[in-house]
C-alpha cells in the first residue's frame, strides 16, 4: 500500500495574517488619497497671494490725446526699472472717465548704436475709461512713451517723455 502525505491544512493563525496584510494592502492607497487631500487643503488655507503694490494717488504724467486727457499713476513719482502696476485713466473734458476702447503703451529707450522696447499688455478694468498694464522697462533713463487708443472715441496716439528711474 502506498501511503498519502497528508496536505497541511491552513491554521487559523496563518488565515489572520494573509487578512492583515490584503486589509494593509487596500488601506495603503485610501491612506494616500487622504494625505494627499489634506496636504492640499493645507496648501489652498495658507496659501498667499501676490503682493498688492499700492499705486500713488498722484499721476506721474498726465497727456492730452484726442480731445481727452490720459493720467498715468504709479507706485510712485516715476517708473521703476522693473517690475511697474501701470494705471492708466482717461478723462473727457468735463473731468469723466472716458471708455476709449482698446488701449496700447509702449516704453523706446534710444541708445548710440541699440534700441529698447518694454511693452505691456494693457487691459481694461471693471470701471469703463480705467486700464491697467504691468510694465518691465529692465534699465533706467529717460524713455519715450507711446500711448494709443482705438474705439468708440476714434484712434489716437501720443508720444512723451517718462523718467524710469
Amino acid at each position: 500500500m502506498s501511503e498519502k502525505t497528508p496536505t497541511p491544512t491552513p491554521t487559523p493563525a496563518s488565515g489572520q495574517r494573509v487578512r492583515r496584510w490584503l486589509s494593509l494592502f487596500y488601506a495603503l492607497p485610501v491612506l494616500f488619497v487622504v494625505g494627499l487631500v489634506g496636504y492640499m487643503a493645507h496648501s489652498r488655507a495658507t496659501h498667499q497671494g501676490p503682493p498688492v503694490r499700492k499705486i500713488s494717488a498722484t499721476a506721474f504724467a498726465s497727456v492730452k490725446i484726442n480731445g481727452l486727457e490720459a493720467h498715468l499713476f504709479a507706485q510712485g513719482d516715476a517708473l521703476r526699472a522693473s517690475g511697474n502696476d501701470l494705471f492708466i485713466e482717461f478723462r473727457d473734458a468735463h473731468g469723466n472717465l472716458a471708455d476709449v476702447g482698446d488701449v496700447e503703451f509702449e516704453l523706446v529707450l534710444k541708445m548710440p548704436g541699440s534700441i529698447m522696447h518694454s511693452i505691456g499688455k494693457v487691459m481694461r478694468t471693471a470701471t469703463p475709461g480705467q486700464y491697467r498694464t504691468i510694465l518691465d522697462p529692465g534699465l533706467a533713463g529717460e524713455w519715450t512713451a507711446t500711448l494709443s487708443f482705438s474705439g468708440p472715441r476714434g484712434k489716437a496716439e501720443a508720444a512723451f517723455p517718462v523718467k524710469v528711474m
